[in-house]
């Protein structure tokens, strides 16, 4: 972590969306997509945030560029608190901070060739025009590895790969501090993901840039994360600095590892798999949010919400039984050493 202290700093972050229901469309219930989240990010780093459908991920990425607007809790970036920004005050700060969204295709304009749709940040922001906006989006296109000839083309005319490159390219535009990657590499195949990842660090490298890395394969953010939070109806359950496979202390994120295909007949069968179904966002169980799920709750589980506690260097859990509950750290380590040779990944 920085000596600098966070570029992103979140503290009791809450988005909750109103249902609304009868002749006169009153709210009946919410629901309560991001449900108090603290969390920093420090400059240059990535943090990787897990957790299976549904969970708040992409909703705490977009809250937090002020996308959408917080329920609760406060959003400072870079010193600067952004929470009740208005929009006009926001337009400056949105030169810092960008998103790649994961389907490539909804994300461009079916009807605007890729040098205007990447070019559109520097009109808007009345940095660049004509020759040399066209000047500009030639060099942001040669960085993700496009050249002069796709600048006139259309969103169409390329694979998902490519035009993932291009949402990059335009998410450079404005020389940002902070991108968030929604699942950037989701509806690419297995080779192309691959490049895009080797060149999103490139990148990172060259312009010094943080990420919040967000995704549901464990195995691309264990490449590419310097932390992990994992989150589950909301909540951070777990983050940290280590190994995901190694050092899982929280119960939900040990059946998230166990549950990565491994093409091993040693691993057949051993996935932890959970009982019932997610509980409604609309109606979460108090305290703990994954006891009725899980196999080590106790009745303080069910009366008692756990704070984020550190357990050391930084590895945060949110369980009351953190560190004395046995997972089966033999097939823990067998996991982690068929990770690291390749069979998870």
């Amino acid at each position: 972590m920085s000596e600098m202290g966070p570029l992103v700093k979140v503290r009791g972050l809450k988005k909750h969306f109103p249902l609304t229901g009868g002749v006169f469309r009153k709210v009946v219930g919410r629901v309560h997509a991001v449900d108090g989240v603290d969390l920093d990010i420090y400059p240059g780093e990535t943090l990787g945030v897990v957790g299976e459908s549904g969970c708040g991920k992409t909703t705490l990425g977009r809250t937090i560029l002020r996308l959408l607007d917080p329920t609760e809790g406060t959003i400072e970036f870079d010193g600067k608190d952004i929470t009740h920004l208005g929009h006009r005050e926001l337009r400056h700060i949105r030169r810092q901070m960008q998103i790649v969204f994961q389907d490539p295709m909804a994300s461009l304009d079916p009807r605007v060739t890729i040098k205007n749709s990447v070019g559109e940040p520097l009109v808007v922001h009345g940095i660049a025009r004509g020759p040399k906006m066209r000047e500009m989006v030639l060099e942001l296109l040669r960085k993700v590895g496009l050249n002069e000839d796709h600048l006139n083309r259309f969103p169409h005319e390329f694979s998902g790969g490519q035009r993932q490159r291009i949402c990059i390219a335009r998410a450079l535009a404005l020389n940002p501090k902070f991108i968030v990657m929604d699942e950037p590499t989701s509806s690419t195949d297995v080779s192309v993901q691959a490049q895009t990842l080797n060149l999103m660090k490139d990148l990172q490298d060259e312009l010094g840039l943080t990420y919040m890395f967000i995704s549901h394969d464990l195995s691309v953010v264990k490449h590419m994360s310097d932390r992990v939070a994992v989150m589950y109806l909301g909540k951070i359950v777990e983050l940290t600095p280590h190994d995901i496979f190694r050092t899982t202390l929280h119960p939900y994120t040990f059946a998230l590892v166990s549950a990565v295909p491994i093409p091993d007949p040693r691993f057949a069968g051993k996935a932890t798999i959970l009982k019932g179904e997610v509980p409604s966002p609309v109606n979460p169980p108090k305290g703990c949010r994954f006891h009725p799920r899980c196999i080590f709750a106790q009745e303080v589980c069910s009366e008692e919400e756990p704070p984020l506690r550190d357990m050391g260097d930084g590895h945060l859990v949110a369980c009351h039984f953190a560190g004395a509950l046995d997972f089966g750290k033999s097939v823990q380590q067998e996991y982690a050493e068929a990770a690291e040779n390749g069979a998870a990944m």
